[in-house]
């Protein structure tokens, strides 16, 4: 008699589709990492003038998460699943953003 429960087991990280999920991070990631710059500016009170703290940390802060971004990318199972979570996280971050600059205004 088996006891063994008739699972599959998941299937192991690889990077053989490797393309789809660096693709994910370059594309939706930078779009996601642009929308947590607006959400930080916005939360900050960021003004557009380069030489201020504030401008400064969010310059930073974007290479900081875009190359967090790009190395996490490999991470998930398939560059499908790596799209579908970076898209539903771009709309977070982005209706984040449009109704907190609705509120500051």
């Amino acid at each position: 008699m088996n006891t063994q429960a008739s699972f599959s087991k998941p299937e192991p990280l690889s990077s053989r589709n490797w393309f789809p999920k660096v693709s994910a991070a370059v594309v939706a990631g930078g779009l996601l990492t642009f929308g947590i710059m607006g959400v930080v500016g916005l939360l900050c009170h960021s003004d557009a003038s380069p030489r201020t703290l504030s401008a400064q940390f969010l310059l930073w802060l974007v290479a900081l998460v875009w190359c967090v971004l790009l190395s996490v990318c490999f991470l998930f199972r398939s560059g499908r699943q790596a799209w579908a979570v970076l898209a539903v996280a771009n709309v977070l971050v982005w209706g984040l953003f449009f109704a907190i600059r609705g509120l500051v205004s």
